[in-house]
């Protein structure tokens, strides 16, 4: 025959006391596991200025392509300013483009020649981030950048040119 087990009130008291003890509650002095936070959104902006391009052009005229290219040189060099003048024909320092034309109506062949001098600037990135928007960080990076390019501020309006900007966001759940 088969016995019966009898079940007593105490029990299900004793079973949950036990689960309580195995799963650390019930005691009250241990810390409640806190809430899983939202979202964290981070906003990255890096942004490149550089200063804006120096164009100089100078013309020359000569009876000869040689004499007519120093003429322009003389011309061209002329016009920069005086602190650059050493450096007119430095190549690390200016881009240049020369335009020739020969012409002659019947008589000797005239030769003009046109040079144009770039100021070749270097780019400066600034970077920064945001956790309110990527605005903020954009604004964060272009200070950071002028800062860099030796001009604090508004470094756009002394003289500078936005050259590229690049945006992104990350989003990552919190693992509390």
């Amino acid at each position: 025959m088969r016995e019966e087990r009898k079940s007593t009130p105490m029990a299900p008291v004793l079973g949950l006391a036990a689960c309580l003890a195995a799963c650390g509650g019930g005691s009250g002095s241990e810390p409640a596991p806190s809430q899983p936070q939202g979202p964290k959104t981070e906003y990255r902006c890096s942004i490149q200025v550089a200063n804006k391009a120096s164009e100089f052009s100078g013309k020359g005229n000569g009876e000869d392509p040689a004499k007519a290219d120093e003429a322009a040189w003389t011309d061209v060099c002329a016009k920069l300013p005086e602190a650059e003048r050493p450096s007119c024909r430095d190549e690390s320092k200016w881009s240049m483009t020369k335009s020739s034309m020969s012409a002659s109506g019947g008589g000797p062949t005239a030769h003009s020649t046109t040079l144009t001098l770039v100021a070749i600037a270097p780019m400066v990135d600034g970077e920064a981030s945001s956790a309110v928007s990527s605005e903020e960080a954009c604004k964060a990076a272009l200070t950071d950048a002028c800062a860099k390019a030796g001009s604090p501020g508004d470094c756009l309006a002394a003289g500078f040119e936005k050259k590229g900007e690049a945006r992104s966001k990350k989003t990552q759940m919190s693992k509390n």
